[in-house]
């Protein structure tokens, strides 16, 4: 065999088995041959677009248009007419659009002979463009991660700067002696008799009585206040306790192991943080429950995060000008099972509603995430528990009904 009969068995063979598409055409796209891989590329193309199988030009003019004619406007006598380019193209499909990536290289090897390479870089595009999606969102969550520390940091410093203030408040009103006052009732009251001649009887008697309102009036005050202000020690307390787990999720070293906790007490403590917005709507809330209930092992800070959540929303479905402004929070023991169920008189929702109130990123509100009640139900089911939300339509209110093993 001569020596170039051999190299163009082997060219023959290189050709035939390449790794890419190749494609062998006149200078009017005529097809001289097609190797293995082009075969199994153009084929099903073809088939798609329904075009001739002889000419190439009809199927790069679908698939990368302008390319064909810049194919025939190449006058060198040999070249490369398109190196290493990347185009997206996309197939028509039943339900959609199916996008492709293919690499062209077309070289004019001389006047009448056009090589046309082409790879489907679908697969490696679609793998980069996810990792380097993957990248992006590590970094905008890493960016997440750095915001909410700010601002827990931010919180953490308000809070402590508020507890402050409240302790201040709590010496000022340590100094503010009640006793004092009701020394000088009792004094009075000793001396009506010289109070009554040097005043007279009514006068003398309109000084005590005056003496005691004041000092009755003061002493509710102080009481009051200083209610208020051991409330506030213990949300205070709670926030702080918050903030601390959350800069554990951030710095991802996880919850701290579950306790037992009380539901009565965080529904309590739930209620005094919204207490603001109960008065602001008029909102009448009644709360049920008996003196003694079984605690749960849980995480105190979640199950106050869906508590929260759920009165909120409540309190958000009630409108300001609504006839019957109420919600009901019931807490019992049934059949073995720790029951929450909390209603209200607010917009309720339809059935449409009913079957996406969980879906991630549902919402019925302008400005919510649909986060709420996903968020809700993870938690609740990460403590062994099941949530329901219902409604019997729009304007008739919603029941949420949480259950827990006891």
């Amino acid at each position: 065999m001569e020596q170039s009969d051999l190299s163009e068995q082997k060219f023959n063979a290189i050709f035939t088995y390449a790794p890419i598409g190749l494609v062998e055409v006149d200078q009017n796209g005529k097809i001289i041959r097609l190797n293995l891989m082009g075969q199994a590329l153009l084929n099903p193309l073809f088939e798609i677009y329904q075009i001739d199988t002889e000419h190439i030009y009809p199927m790069l003019d679908c698939i990368f248009p302008g390319v064909s004619q810049k194919i025939q406007d190449y006058k060198d006598p040999m070249g490369q007419i398109i190196y290493n380019h990347l185009h997206c193209f996309k197939l028509p499909s039943p339900n959609d659009q199916f996008e492709k990536h293919f690499q062209f290289n077309i070289t004019k090897m001389f006047e009448d002979c056009i090589i046309i390479g082409f790879e489907d870089l679908t697969n490696k595009y679609l793998e980069e463009k996810a990792m380097q999606q993957a990248k992006l969102d590590n970094a905008v969550a890493q960016g997440k991660f750095e915001i909410a520390s700010e601002v827990l940091h931010d919180i953490g410093n308000a809070v402590v700067g508020f507890g402050s203030y409240l302790r201040r408040i709590s010496r000022s009103m340590e100094q503010n002696n009640v006793a004092n006052l009701e020394n000088i009732v009792l004094f009075l009251k000793g001396q009506q008799a010289a109070l009554d001649t040097a005043l007279g009887q009514e006068k003398a008697e309109a000084l005590v009585n005056l003496m005691e309102g004041i000092t009755k009036t003061q002493k509710d005050s102080y009481e009051e206040t200083n209610g208020s202000i051991a409330e506030q020690f213990n949300i205070i307390s709670h926030i702080q306790e918050i903030l601390t787990i959350q800069r554990h999720y951030v710095t991802g070293h996880g919850a701290p192991e579950r306790k037992a906790v009380n539901l009565k007490e965080i529904i309590h403590d739930c209620q005094s943080m919204l207490f603001a917005s109960y008065d602001k709507k008029g909102i009448t809330l009644n709360f049920n429950a008996a003196e003694q209930m079984p605690m749960i092992k849980g995480d105190r800070t979640k199950l106050m995060q869906v508590i929260l959540n759920l009165l909120k929303n409540s309190v958000e479905a009630i409108d300001m000008d609504a006839p019957q402004k109420r919600i009901t929070i019931d807490l019992q023991l049934k059949d073995k099972m720790l029951q929450l169920r909390i209603q209200d008189t607010g917009k309720g929702f339809d059935t449409d509603t009913a079957a996406r109130i969980f879906e991630r990123g549902f919402t019925t509100k302008d400005t919510g995430t649909g986060l709420g009640l996903y968020n809700c139900r993870s938690i609740i089911e990460s403590h062994a528990g099941s949530i329901d939300v219902q409604s019997e339509g729009a304007n008739r209110g919603a029941t949420t009904l949480i259950r827990f093993a006891s």
